[in-house]
């Protein structure tokens, strides 16, 4: 082959390589995301939890049999703080479709708030769909509901009347399992009721405690849950009254009253007969 026919050659596949570099990228740009979105599978996560999402978008014109995917997610500064790789899906034959996948991404949970995101859809660096989503962190909560019940159950405390304590213990957004201890307090005495084992995310659990009030009057007991450092997670408390010295006083007035209505009535219509009378 002569020079003159080589030069020719290279020529030809250079145009060849030329044409085939325009046709590329204008079947590329034919493949499609119609719609995409990312939600996140709970309400809200606690401090430090993983972040799991949803993944759904819907594709046009891709051909090909594989393709692998990347997510990029950006805070509300602009700033990339996760990259999810590895979306990876078969296309239909007709190259059309629906893709649905649940991904743990690492996303910042650090702190309680409400953080929003756009995650944006690639292929090969070629950004196909975009969208917004929100996750809001929680921090740590628990409650203590206390009911209670007099041994003759009719609300009525009598003095040295055992009356039983039920305390239920409710929490949610718990970033870790841990052994806490409940504990009560009338005055200056405090005792021990049960210790409560406190799961990771939300539970509930119960206990009970039983106890007499030895005189009357207003008594307040507390109850308090505490952890293995004596922090206090939760509190509240409950105020008994023991014996009826206050119905038993409301019912006296009542009684003072309707004497003194019983008797202004008599005289109206003593006072009308009267009069009456004298008229006749």
């Amino acid at each position: 082959m002569n020079k003159q026919a080589l030069l020719k050659s290279s020529c030809l596949a250079l145009a060849f390589l030329i044409v085939l570099g325009l046709v590329a990228p204008a079947s590329a740009t034919q493949m499609q995301v119609t719609s995409f979105s990312v939600t996140p599978t709970k309400a809200a996560y606690y401090v430090g939890e993983p972040v799991t999402l949803n993944i759904k978008f819907h594709y046009v014109d891709f051909t090909a049999p594989t393709y692998n995917m990347t997510i990029y997610f950006y805070n509300s500064s602009d700033e990339l703080v996760a990259t999810l790789t590895n979306v990876i899906f078969n296309a239909s034959e007709t190259g059309e479709g629906d893709f649905e996948g649940q991904y743990t991404v690492n996303l910042p949970t650090e702190k309680k708030g409400s953080y929003t995101y756009t995650a944006k859809l690639a292929l090969q660096e070629i950004i196909f769909a975009q969208t917004k989503f929100t996750i809001n962190v929680e921090s740590e909560s628990i409650q203590l509901i206390v009911s209670w019940i007099d041994a003759s159950q009719d609300r009525k405390v009598d003095v040295n009347e055992p009356v039983t304590f039920s305390i239920f213990i409710q929490w949610s957004f718990v970033n870790e399992s841990k052994t806490a201890t409940l504990h009560a307090k009338i005055g200056d005495n405090e005792v021990p009721v049960t210790s409560v084992d406190l799961t990771a995310g939300s539970g509930q659990a119960s206990a009970s405690y039983q106890t007499a009030f030895s005189s009357e009057g207003e008594h307040v007991i507390s109850f308090e849950l505490r952890d293995s450092e004596g922090n206090v997670l939760a509190k509240t408390s409950v105020t008994v009254t023991v014996g009826e010295e206050e119905q038993q006083s409301t019912s006296f007035w009542s009684i003072f009253k309707l004497e003194h209505l019983v008797i202004g009535a008599l005289l109206v219509i003593i006072i009308v007969l009267f009069v009456k009378e004298r008229r006749d």
